[in-house]
């Protein structure tokens, strides 16, 4: 084909089926021999990027496995009672014939067939699961400015470590960045409403997500859910990327992708310490109510960035133009590593190719990027420009 004047050779490669992934070379194994690009370099992927490729289409039964060490008597007692109260309302087949406790746990999957408590109910209604999982938590970090390490020797503004069963680390991880934001008061009536200003119901929505869809595979069990607040944005980050044939392009369709079922289930019954209702729906409703809520209070979409062993949302704390939708991050980038080429830019905000060629040639209309060579070059690099650097 032409471009710009120029006839050049267009090779057009098909993206493997997920089935077949990762890509790798033979005589390297997939642990040694599996890539991803960056600008022009090949990078090799890490254990936990190979695994979770391997492991996308399917089912990983890792929230039935038995807790090692753990028994009946380490699952809160109260909150299984309330539990099975609400079961044999909300699921009453699942309690049908269930005479002993024992029987009624092991159809919740509380427990297993021999009795062992699951990571599921351990998670869902233990007394302390971090007993047995130190770094399943969620670590909320409030930082100074736009980027981690602005703050000089002042590494964090407030920090706070949720630990618990996943209800009570929801919550607290809710209050936690709450208080952190700004409260916008609007008058409705006569009467003054105040409300934070990302919608409560989204940050709610947001972290339980990252809970309930985590991966929580033994190769993923030391590590945490991120949750950071910076002055234009809130992110959270969880271990695991997308499952089930779920891709950037249909992640709105509205389908749902468990790959935590027995989780999922179990935390649909299992009541919530502030009474919020249950985290897990599991119709797929999620992240269109995500979109419209924020729209509705005039901020932009949340920006949904998957990777290949994690999955990140970021919820933008003030309004911006469509245009810039991303954009923030590019400049963050750009602040933080330097010159980066469209590849690396890509890496380092969890946006598509497209995406960060089209937001920078918007920044570079609007004078608050420059290239470094040519268009043709393939050692273009984007830095920002003298006035915002």
């Amino acid at each position: 084909m032409e471009l710009q004047g120029v006839i050049v050779l267009v090779i057009t490669i098909e993206e493997l089926d997920p089935s077949s992934k990762p890509c790798y070379v033979i005589e390297r194994g997939a642990q040694g021999g599996s890539y991803k690009r960056i600008d022009d370099k090949d990078v090799p992927l890490s254990s936990t990027e190979v695994l979770a490729l391997a492991s996308y289409g399917r089912a990983t039964p890792s929230d039935r496995d038995a807790v090692a060490g753990a028994g009946a008597d380490d699952l809160d007692e109260t909150l299984v009672d309330r539990t099975i109260e609400r079961a044999f309302s909300l699921t009453p087949r699942a309690m049908r014939g269930a005479m002993d406790k024992k029987t009624k746990l092991e159809r919740l999957n509380f427990l297993d067939s021999r009795g062992n408590v699951t990571k599921a109910g351990l998670l869902a209604a233990g007394i302390y699961p971090q007993q047995f999982y130190p770094k399943l938590f969620i670590d909320v970090a409030v930082h100074a400015g736009t980027q981690k390490g602005m703050a000089g020797s002042l590494r964090f503004m407030d920090r706070t470590i949720c630990e618990g069963t996943l209800g009570e680390m929801i919550s607290d991880a809710v209050a936690a960045v709450a208080k952190n934001l700004r409260r916008i008061s609007t008058v409705q009536g006569v009467s003054r409403v105040d409300s934070l200003e990302i919608p409560e119901e989204v940050l709610r929505e947001a972290i339980a997500n990252a809970v309930i869809h985590r991966e929580y595979g033994d190769r993923f069990c030391g590590q945490s859910i991120a949750v950071d607040v910076f002055d234009d944005r809130v992110e959270v980050t969880n271990p695991g990327g997308l499952y089930g044939g779920k891709t950037r392009e249909n992640l709105f369709d509205g389908s749902s992708r468990c790959r935590n079922a027995t989780l999922v289930k179990l935390m649909s019954i299992v009541p919530l310490p502030d009474g919020a209702g249950s985290p897990a729906e599991g119709n797929g409703s999620g992240i269109p109510m995500m979109i419209d809520a924020m729209r509705a209070h005039g901020l932009a979409e949340p920006l949904f960035c998957p990777g290949f062993d994690r999955f990140k949302v970021v919820l933008f704390r003030s309004k911006i133009e469509p245009v810039d939708h991303g954009g923030g991050l590019i400049v963050t980038a750009l602040k933080h590593y330097g010159e980066l080429g469209t590849r690396e830019l890509a890496e380092h905000t969890g946006l598509t190719i497209s995406q960060v060629r089209s937001r920078v040639n918007a920044l570079i209309a609007q004078g608050e990027l420059e290239p470094t060579a040519p268009a043709t070059s393939r050692n273009r690099k984007y830095r920002l420009s003298e006035r915002v650097g």
